[in-house]
């Protein structure tokens, strides 16, 4: 099988790449200029795309059965100078991929949101334009699965974490406070976090684009939860417990961010045969240990 991914280099991306390429699957990697590619596998092909146009003829000579769209550009606040950057990357580039997608016969195209496009009772409201422009897409997925036959899901994450994670996320944050005994500033800690295993991640992502080849509904809209969304607080309180030490944490020395997530929204539904397997206490006694 024939499969292109988006924002192949990227944490999320470099797993599935990885996960496919050993399956035995043909896995091309869409890429911008200067993105790193140290942690692609030797047997993915690599297209470094600089203008977005290219990608229709492209994909007409790939021929993917697959196509995965993980290529983002995140931030939780935008300036008003960060704004067309931001919906070039998430609108102008994610509809030139879905319409090549399209045009190349693509049997399934599974795209990932964000379940900060949603409150805890599952209606749209956007923690960010980020998090607007996601739903933007998803809803232009639309237009491509119902009136041009691009059969689409989109696969709502919430926190992911795992072994050679290059981001400044707090788990990983938290972990090296905890390993260093060093204060870390925190805000008072009662937001509810998600966290699911970069394995589940991709076998979820992977769970998504099959449901589409066996003929399941679509458009489709699935969520990945580890099941057991738990307060920051709590979850220092268990990198302490694990670590055996009180972690040196400043509760409340930070305010909440504008639109902090208080509450997560409990009730996505998952990619058929999918559930959780990795927990993050098995994760969390490696990493404290490493």
């Amino acid at each position: 099988m024939t499969i292109v991914v988006s924002g192949g280099t990227g944490f999320i991306g470099r797993h599935l790449v990885r996960h496919l390429v050993e399956s035995g699957e043909d896995v091309h990697v869409l890429a911008r200029q200067g993105s790193r590619t140290d942690g692609l596998p030797n047997a993915a092909i690599l297209h470094r795309i600089d203008d977005p146009l290219t990608l229709g003829p492209l994909l007409l000579q790939i021929r993917p059965s697959t196509c995965y769209h993980l290529a983002t550009r995140y931030m939780h606040d935008t300036t008003a100078a960060e704004i067309p950057a931001l919906l070039a990357a998430n609108l102008g580039f994610a509809t030139q991929f879905a319409d090549a997608a399209t045009r190349s016969g693509c049997r399934a195209f599974v795209n990932t949101g964000t379940a900060s496009q949603l409150n805890v009772r599952g209606a749209y409201m956007p923690a960010s334009l980020y998090a607007a422009s996601k739903q933007a897409f998803e809803d232009f997925l639309v237009y491509f699965d119902r009136r041009t036959g691009l059969p689409c899901a989109t696969v709502l994450l919430y926190d992911t974490y795992g072994p050679d994670d290059t981001r400044n996320k707090l788990l990983m944050q938290l972990v090296a406070a905890a390993r260093t005994d060093t204060e870390i500033a925190l805000s008072p800690g009662e937001q509810e976090i998600d966290l699911l295993h970069i394995d589940d991640v991709v076998m979820g992502l992977f769970a998504a684009a099959q449901a589409l080849h066996n003929g399941a509904a679509h458009p489709a809209h699935y969520a990945l939860s580890s099941g057991r969304p738990l307060s920051i607080r709590a979850l220092g309180d268990l990198i302490a417990t694990i670590n055996g030490r009180p972690l040196r944490a400043a509760w409340g020395s930070r305010p909440y961010r504008d639109g902090e997530i208080m509450q997560t929204w409990k009730n996505g539904t998952p990619p058929p045969a999918w559930k959780p397997r990795q927990t993050l206490e098995d994760f969390l006694r490696k990493a404290l240990k490493a």
